[in-house]
């Protein structure tokens, strides 16, 4: 089926864009400027400018809030000084407070938390908590969520509105390098978790899902949920890396990453011990499940 033959909102915009280049390029051989053609691209390209501009939004709208504390981490995560924090060697790598899932995507993970009944859960890649926190608040009170974290400053960062929102208790956030850590549980025999979610540092990716998989760490029936796996678009666009430099420099792509995941996401799909599906949630999120045997 092609592309403009689904009913979604990225085909509608698809369908502008492409409406705007069949202008162009009419206007581009007619003999003499066709101003009406010119006009109808720019419409269109408004249009779909538009409608992609408003997707996120609005879903965030007519989406499930998450604690109220959430919207004071959020608001932290947005205003936090991370210039300063990395020039002070507060943090080991520059940051972007865009990594931080949200309250769109937080809330849909504690959902699945909440559906499946987890009572112990794994976050491979805390940054400053708020999927922690939605997690943590749909857990029953003797449910954990394990964190994993490079840089103790996140900690600290995320550790008050963990306590303004009641959920301190279920929260253990660990420090240190987080493929050492999950191959640490698994040698440690750790009790396995019903729900794992990973986004951390992207090329590490296929080291944590090999570790995970087959291990014992991720419980009977369990889901493994993996974020970013659709990075900017360049797992299925790889040519976008040869946009203009001042472009590539606004969409802040990283090849590396998206080569890795582009990788990633082609052994998850021929892995014949689970079943997966990528979620066009926020930057992709791809649902895990093992499969059992008979």
């Amino acid at each position: 089926m092609s592309s403009t033959a689904m009913e979604t909102p990225l085909a509608s915009a698809l369908e502008l864009v492409n409406s705007a280049i069949r202008s162009l390029r009419e206007a581009q051989q007619a003999s003499q400027p066709d101003a009406e053609k010119i006009n109808a691209a720019q419409r269109a390209l408004e249009l779909a400018s538009n409608l992609l501009s408003r997707l996120d939004p609005y879903l965030d709208e007519c989406s499930s809030k998450g604690p109220p504390a959430l919207r004071d981490l959020i608001d932290e995560t947005d205003k936090h000084d991370w210039k300063g924090a990395y020039e002070r060697k507060e943090v080991s790598f520059r940051v972007h407070p865009g990594w931080s899932a949200g309250g769109y995507e937080g809330s849909f993970i504690a959902m699945v938390a909440r559906s499946i009944k987890a009572r112990r859960v794994l976050e491979v890649g805390m940054f400053t908590g708020t999927t922690t926190l939605c997690v943590a608040d749909a857990l029953p009170e003797d449910g954990k969520i394990v964190a994993l974290e490079m840089d103790a400053y996140f900690k600290q960062l995320s550790e008050p509105f963990f306590a303004r929102a009641g959920v301190s208790e279920r929260v253990d956030v660990r420090i240190g390098a987080a493929v050492d850590q999950i191959k640490g549980m698994v040698r440690d025999n750790e009790q396995p978790f019903d729900l794992i979610f990973i986004d951390a540092d992207k090329t590490g990716y296929h080291d944590y899902y090999e570790t995970i998989i087959g291990s014992g760490l991720l419980a009977k029936g369990g889901v493994l949920l993996v974020d970013n796996t659709l990075y900017k678009g360049l797992p299925f666009t790889p040519d976008l890396d040869k946009a203009s430099p001042e472009l590539l420099g606004r969409l802040q792509i990283n090849q590396e990453y998206g080569t890795a995941l582009r990788k990633f996401n082609q052994h998850v799909a021929q892995d014949q011990r689970v079943e997966a599906s990528i979620l066009p949630i926020r930057d992709g999120v791809t649902w895990i499940v093992q499969r059992q045997e008979e």
